[in-house]
């Protein structure tokens, strides 16, 4: 019985992080063939469900538009993508506050991204090179 149990609940997970990757992939699709509000909409919904990628998609999409109010939302979705252990969040806030794009100026804060993105990186990717 504990067997099958273990193995009902495995089968669950497996499907549902599954179906919710290919949710993000539906919602980036959509986003990219220029249906921009649908694909948006679909990536806010796992994006305020927690997950990171969502977030971190959200937050770069934001980033490319002109107006400073949704350029700051999109800074709000990368730092809730951090605060999930995104690496590439981590790298996109370091290099904005080291340039003081879109945010002050702030090496302090850069060099802590920048350190986070490092903490964050999967053992087997290496180190990108600086140059």
């Amino acid at each position: 019985m504990k067997l099958k149990l273990i193995f009902l609940i495995i089968l669950t997970v497996v499907f549902f992080s599954t179906s919710y990757a290919g949710r993000l992939d539906d919602a980036i699709s959509e986003i990219n063939k220029g249906n921009i509000e649908q694909g948006y909409s679909q990536l806010l919904v796992l994006a305020h469900s927690g997950d990171a990628e969502a977030q971190y998609f959200a937050g770069r999409f934001l980033i490319d538009k002109d107006k400073l109010a949704e350029q700051k939302e999109g800074v709000m979705w990368l730092e809730k993508a951090v605060s999930n252990r995104h690496m590439d969040a981590s790298q996109a806030l370091s290099k904005m506050y080291l340039s003081g794009f879109i945010v002050p100026l702030d090496i302090e804060k850069g060099t802590h991204y920048l350190a986070l993105a490092n903490e964050f990186r999967p053992e087997d990717e290496p180190e990108e090179d600086c140059d």
